[in-house]
């Protein structure tokens, strides 16, 4: 089993076996819990948002060069200022890679096959393409685990799989079936009235 995030496309759907979670996709809607919807739905319009402001703002920087640049020749504060905003865009045009690597733990949905008793996560990737990463029960850790461990702390996990943080939702009425929850977190210490 890879240690990596794979392309969903990759694997059979019968290797992946069912869906666990409540999603509107499958069917299986819970109106007890719609918070994990609406991070979907916010994960995928921040996306979106991020790489069509970035791709304006790379489609502006010679627009703006262009535009300016007679100006900034005669003027040396006009030159700064082109310096300046053309910098400006460059640094926001880079927000996806940093919002890539926030939203790429973010768990859109989670998979059990009960034959082979693999978990398959299902991620965003920086198209808004799915990727899956798979593993057994033994292979999850408690973020607090890895947290006492290392010097770094970055608390946006609740478990981790193969050093990969994961920000699984952990409470049970987003999921379908309850055993399969408690298999999945049982390596997980979670307080009394989290949701």
């Amino acid at each position: 089993m890879p240690k990596a995030f794979a392309p969903l496309k990759s694997i059979s759907v019968d290797d992946l076996g069912p869906s666990i979670m409540y999603r509107i996709e499958n069917g299986k809607c819970s109106p007890a819990n719609p918070t994990h919807l609406t991070m979907k739905k916010g994960v995928v319009s921040a996306k979106f948002l991020s790489l069509s402001s970035s791709a304006l703002g790379l489609f502006m920087v010679p627009v703006l060069s262009q535009y300016l640049w007679d100006a900034a020749v005669e003027e040396p504060a006009v030159m700064t200022f082109v310096i300046v905003s053309n910098a400006i865009f460059i640094v926001l045009s880079l927000t996806p890679l940093l919002l890539q690597f926030l939203v790429k733990r973010f768990v859109v949905d989670i998979r059990y096959n009960a034959d082979t008793k693999v978990f398959t996560t299902i991620h965003y990737g920086f198209f808004l393409n799915k990727n899956a990463l798979r593993f057994r029960i033994e292979d999850l850790i408690d973020a607090n685990e890895v947290m006492k461990k290392s010097k770094v702390h970055f608390p946006l996990a609740t478990a981790f799989v193969y050093g990969r943080p994961l920000l699984l939702s952990l409470d049970e009425k987003s999921y379908t079936n309850i055993d399969i929850f408690r298999k999945l977190t049982k390596n997980i210490d979670i307080p009394p009235h989290s949701d």
